[in-house]
């Protein structure tokens, strides 16, 4: 069987009872060699979801984060042992001992907003309005389970939220521009960008969908401000760009060799996984081990990987599905897109038919 049909079949087995659609897409050194998906983007007017689509790439923009702060830290503008009660002085009391390394390893012992700002179960009625990053913060702050600087790892997007700050505060500029001008002009990626206010996605895109409950069935979640994950998690793309960006970061076109390093270099955080700077290692079943992240939020499931050897998987799914789970680290279109060979150029889109509305 052809590499392209053994990833197609890998991909339909994945997809199997996670809908309503599943995108995936390999590249080597940068060249899209597969793209493939099941089911649909849109559940009303059924299509294939094409590498063209735009989606919520979620906490993978954590990674073009980090890049972006060590790209200041490689220029002196900003140093990796800043303490955050200097930098953005009383947004965060006592917090002179929180550096800007820890802010990007997750070990400033700062709570996560998240639960509470979503509800629990999430509701995505509670995203139609702005949260600007002072109330996201604020909320962190209120719940009751703070530690103490560097005493232990775990996931918080307030530590993201507040290098966004710090980033803004550095360069005097917004975000979105500063994205826009080191990362996504500087590579070509003309379809990504972090949003502002608006609730929806300019340009073709796929349907976002939420599945609370197998009674409930899956609810169109595409619309909701990106203002509660800003700097966290809002960027939108599309896999040929997100694939773009990780071979340009991991290939070390972006950042100086000794912050690559140090991106790269990675605490455990659970039996398969480390977490480094805004870059998670990753070790599947097969032993292969990767760079990348992953995200998920309302409408989405994703991963981003690349191996050392110059392959580069994108894969999500177009649900949030509180079910299934969302997408397992460990699948079978993963153990076959980092061990297929004789996939050395691009193939034609294989996919499966959209399902019926």
């Amino acid at each position: 069987m052809h590499g392209s049909d053994l990833l197609q079949t890998a991909l339909d087995e994945l997809a199997h009872d996670r809908g309503p659609g599943v995108f995936a897409l390999v590249a080597d050194a940068g060249d899209v060699v597969f793209t493939g998906s099941v089911g649909t983007a849109d559940l009303e007017r059924p299509r294939v979801i094409t590498a063209e689509d735009r989606f919520r790439i979620a906490s993978v923009t954590k990674t073009y984060l980090a890049t972006v702060v060590l790209q200041l830290v490689a220029e002196q503008q900003l140093h990796l042992y800043d303490g955050l009660a200097a930098l953005l002085p009383g947004l965060v009391p006592e917090s002179g001992a929180i550096t800007v390394e820890l802010l990007l390893r997750m070990r400033s012992g700062l709570p996560d907003y998240v639960r509470d700002v979503l509800g629990d179960p999430p509701e995505v009625a509670r995203l139609q309005r702005y949260f600007a990053p002072q109330e996201l913060i604020s909320r962190a702050l209120s719940q009751p389970d703070r530690w103490a600087p560097g005493k232990g790892w775990r996931y918080s997007n307030t530590d993201y939220v507040l290098l966004g700050l710090i980033v803004e505060r550095v360069t005097q500029q917004p975000l979105g521009e500063i994205f826009h001008e080191r990362i996504f002009r500087s590579l070509g990626l003309s379809s990504t960008y972090l949003p502002g206010r608006e609730l929806h996605i300019e340009g073709r895109h796929s349907r976002g969908y939420l599945r609370q409950d197998l009674t409930s069935g899956y609810v169109d979640a595409t619309e909701f401000t990106p203002s509660e994950c800003w700097a966290a998690g809002a960027i939108i793309s599309t896999p040929p760009e997100v694939a773009r960006f990780l071979d340009a970061l991991l290939s070390g076109r972006l950042l100086p060799a000794h912050l690559l390093a140090a991106m790269r270099r990675t605490q455990s955080a659970d039996a398969d996984l480390g977490y480094g700077m805004g870059l998670a290692r990753y070790t599947l079943r097969n032993g292969t081990v990767v760079y990348g992240h992953g995200g998920t939020h309302f409408g989405v499931d994703c991963y981003a990987f690349r191996s050392d050897h110059g392959r580069t998987v994108i894969i999500y799914q177009n649900s949030w599905d509180r079910v299934t789970r969302g997408i397992p680290r460990q699948n079978p279109f993963l153990d076959a897109a980092f061990a297929a060979s004789g996939l050395d150029r691009p193939v034609t889109v294989k996919s499966t038919p959209p399902l019926a509305p």
